[in-house]
């Protein structure tokens, strides 16, 4: 058995170990000095993402390694439904380096490297998957990588930097992951290929845990390939079996947060994200900025490309309809000539702000990028090298906060919030970029700051982040402070006026909570009209308010953990068919 092991593991060492270990590099070159100083730069969202991260540590302590409402993190954030809307279970692998290491920063930057190795790899081996051709995928992984996604983390910096700093973290990971679902999907759609079934149902598993918004984009960019198809009658029988295979398993890999999440999502009205101005579109000469920007590495290289292509007679009919997709896409995210006000109350609340969905064009200009590439190579034998040093030197400025933008002065670059400092308790609120190390930021994880105001019930988010950030409890119509107090796992109000009828918590109403008196005897708890949750005291003085995983909160985690081992037996099988059929072979 020792021989067959090792012969299977000697033949994937020597197909791919330079391949893996070009990847690892290259996403350590990017964090390499940030390791070496210790120090974490973090934005506005970062403080969130950190103080998420603690309570995960702090409920792993306690014994809820499937953890559902905030329970450590202090009065003003206790029972509020964060890992309903954000899943944990993919950030296990840091919150282990965390607790092993003692030291948050460090743990975090060696994740950020395996997630840009991951990414690279995967990227990579979808392309190789579908067309059999190393450079084409290899230049593909790489430009998509190092130049997928704009945003306003830092201006329009790559989707690397984006994590590096923490900034919408979760979406950032999703994004660069996307081509392996969409390609996926498109090779058993348009290619009729289905050895890429399970591939996208465990990737389009990973995009659901990690970000609702990015995975709406990708569900309905998947849809409109399954239409076009359909229309086109390039959508056999077969194909529709791979699909439906597909989602029913994506649906059991990521069941232990889908079905609570709609569960608690039909029972509460909760309100949209923040708007983003720019989810309405921009003007028209917006897009042209993104497009002929400095700052637009993607948009450069197509132009740079086009040219040498057109140059040397090589400008074909694949290249045209990419390149005018990619300008069709950015149109479509970033200007208002398609009317995102039409989509307002459907899409606002889980798309927020349209770069989320900037995978589409990046795809399709990493597509452009990798072909020309390849093509240009035939010709001029060193254009892989020089494209693949410019990537990783851009990724790396964009890093180390030396940025394109920065160096030629363009898009208003804003040196005052560029400017790094150490956190304090007074600074913590601005939208300074911080210096965070091991040693200081335990400023941070004394503040934990776990969003007021994302998925409260309608109303809530804008009336009522004084009552959740002083804890406030309304007796009746009497609204008092300091009444409400956190032990071990429960909830506490105290001091409950006489002949009060009813208490509103400062809490957003969940299925599962449940309240006592100090005799142990239930209490009445229900939703009221503000989407609290409210109790009737029955002349308890003392109200206890506790929370218990629902009936179908249960069945998710089983459903959950049963297709993931399932999963893994089914890979070991695979390996060991692999394993003999290799024996025989040599025999």
């Amino acid at each position: 058995m020792t021989v067959f092991w090792g012969s299977l593991l000697k033949k994937y060492i020597q197909s791919y170990l330079g391949l893996h270990l070009i990847f690892l590099i290259i996403a350590m070159i990017l964090f390499l000095p940030l390791l070496l100083n210790g120090e974490l730069v973090t934005w506005r969202d970062s403080q969130f993402h950190i103080a998420r991260f603690h309570e995960l540590i702090m409920a792993q302590q306690n014994g809820h390694f499937f953890p559902d409402i905030i329970r450590y993190s202090g009065t003003n954030s206790w029972g509020y439904g964060l890992n309903f809307f954000y899943p944990t279970y993919l950030f296990y692998p840091l919150i282990f380096l965390w607790r092993l290491t003692k030291l948050p920063v460090t743990s975090i930057l060696i994740f950020d490297i395996i997630v840009v190795y991951f990414a690279l790899w995967s990227n990579f081996a979808i392309v190789y998957k579908i067309t059999s051709k190393i450079k084409l995928a290899f230049t593909f992984a790489l430009t998509y990588v190092l130049t997928a996604a704009i945003g306003n983390a830092i201006l329009d910096n790559v989707a690397v930097v984006r994590i590096a700093y923490m900034t919408q973290y979760a979406s950032n990971i999703v994004i660069l992951l996307a081509p392996v679902v969409v390609l996926s999907f498109y090779n058993i759609i348009f290619l009729h290929d289905n050895r890429t079934w399970l591939r996208a149902a465990i990737y389009s598993s990973f995009a659901v845990m990690l970000s609702i918004p990015t995975t709406l984009g990708i569900v309905l960019t998947v849809l409109c390939m399954v239409v076009v198809a359909y229309f086109k009658r390039q959508l056999s029988i077969n194909d529709m079996n791979q699909l439906l295979r597909s989602v029913l398993l994506t649906l059991g890999l990521s069941a232990a947060f889908v079905f609570p999440f709609i569960e608690q999502r039909l029972a509460n009205n909760w309100a949209n994200l923040p708007n983003n101005p720019d989810l309405f579109g921009a003007n028209f000469s917006t897009v042209l900025m993104r497009i002929f920007n400095l700052s637009d590495v993607l948009s450069l290289l197509i132009i740079g490309l086009t040219a040498l292509l057109i140059f040397y007679k090589k400008f074909n009919y694949v290249y045209k309809i990419l390149g005018l997709s990619y300008i069709v896409a950015l149109l479509f995210l970033y200007s208002n000539l398609f009317p995102w006000y039409l989509f307002n109350r459907e899409l606002s609340g889980a798309l927020q702000m349209t770069y989320r969905w900037h995978f589409m064009p990046a795809i399709l200009g990493s597509l452009f990028v990798a072909f020309a590439v390849t093509d240009l190579m035939k010709i001029k034998q060193k254009m892989l090298p020089i494209v693949s040093v410019m990537l990783i030197y851009l990724s790396f400025n964009g890093m180390m906060l030396n940025t394109v933008a920065k160096n030629c002065h363009v898009d208003g670059f804003n040196n005052a919030t560029n400017h790094i400092v150490a956190p304090n308790k007074d600074n913590l609120k601005t939208d300074s970029l911080f210096g965070v190390t091991n040693d200081n930021i335990q400023v941070m994880l004394d503040r934990p700051s776990l969003a007021l105001d994302d998925y409260r019930a309608q109303g809530q988010e804008r009336n009522a982040k004084r009552i959740y950030s002083d804890s406030l409890v309304q007796f009746d119509k009497q609204i008092l402070p300091n009444r409400t107090m956190v032990k071990g796992q429960d909830f506490y109000i105290i001091g409950v006026p006489r002949n009060t009828r009813s208490v509103q918590t400062p809490i957003t109403y969940l299925k599962g909570f449940a309240a006592f008196d100090t005799q142990g005897k239930r209490l009445k708890a229900y939703k009221n009209k503000g989407g609290f949750l409210s109790v009737n005291p029955s002349g308890a003085k003392t109200i206890r308010l506790t929370y218990h995983k629902t009936l179908v909160h249960q069945i998710s985690l089983i459903i959950f953990i049963i297709t993931w081992l399932a999963l893994g037996g089914y890979w070991l099988i695979y390996f060991i068919k692999g394993m003999f059929y290799t024996s025989r072979l040599k025999h």
